[in-house]
């Protein structure tokens, strides 16, 4: 995957409390398009979530062009893999489950407990002094479903993580299954999902998303409020500078 030196270029128009802009970019082979529309006053990052989500949605759709895509709802074996979330999709995700009807969040989180308690029984909590692909080969054989995967489908799909939109394959989808996925064949999406990890704070990298209640309870500091404009601006340097590597999946 072509992912050297992304350019980007935009003019924002202001309009009812929301700015909108046509972002240019070109990554790797990829020359993208694409209007976004986001708070113009002091926002959280998790309100400019929606637009970051949007973006890599057309960058997926541009790559998948041309290209038979196996993955098909029911197919839920790449819900096992370890899936990183930066702190802004952790805040959002913990608002969904917050949401959500009495019985269905009490159905989620009896599952991220499970799910936790696994990882931290195999001694995989912590990253220790394995390397990023050595933690997901030994998350992945453990098999823990994803909290949110019901009847093999993810269940907030409108609302997944950026990086869980940048998996897709071409393969016989009965490959992803394997313990090492060999013969597994990933779409080239460039990973803008890295840009969005240290958006709030450039000491945070990303934690497993099977953690995200453990997640919760950790001290952090307070959220900070930016323009949202300034938010898309901090993304938008995030593509050009190197990111530290992380889990995007084990093939």
């Amino acid at each position: 995957m072509a992912e050297t030196g992304p350019s980007t270029n935009q003019s924002m128009s202001q309009s009812k409390g929301q700015s909108t802009a046509t972002l240019r970019l070109k990554v790797g082979d990829l020359s993208i398009a694409h209007p976004i529309t986001v708070p113009s006053g002091p926002v959280a990052a998790t309100a400019v979530l929606p637009a970051l989500q949007g973006l890599v949605n057309a960058v997926v759709e541009a790559a998948e062009t041309g290209r038979t895509i196996s993955c098909r709802k029911g197919c839920g074996a790449c819900c096992r893999q370890l899936v990183p979330v930066s702190r802004t999709e952790g805040e959002a995700l913990l608002a969904l489950v917050e949401a959500m009807p009495r019985e269905r969040r009490k159905a989620v989180r009896a599952r991220f407990a499970a799910a936790a308690a696994t990882i931290t029984a195999a001694g995989l909590a912590e990253r220790g002094t394995r390397s990023d692909r050595e933690m997901s080969v030994a998350y992945f054989a453990l098999g823990v479903p994803c909290p949110f995967l019901e009847e093999e489908s993810c269940s907030i799909h409108p609302d997944r993580p950026l990086v869980c939109r940048e998996y897709l394959v071409t393969s016989p989808a009965e490959l992803c299954a394997g313990p090492r996925q060999e013969g597994v064949t990933p779409v080239p999406v460039p990973k803008l999902s890295l840009a969005a990890r240290r958006l709030q704070d450039e000491s945070e990298t990303w934690f497993p998303l099977a953690l995200l209640m453990a997640w919760s309870r950790t001290a952090r500091m307070p959220a900070k409020r930016r323009p949202g404009t300034e938010w898309v601006q901090r993304f938008l340097r995030g593509l050009t500078r190197s990111a530290p590597p992380a889990p995007d999946s084990v093939s």
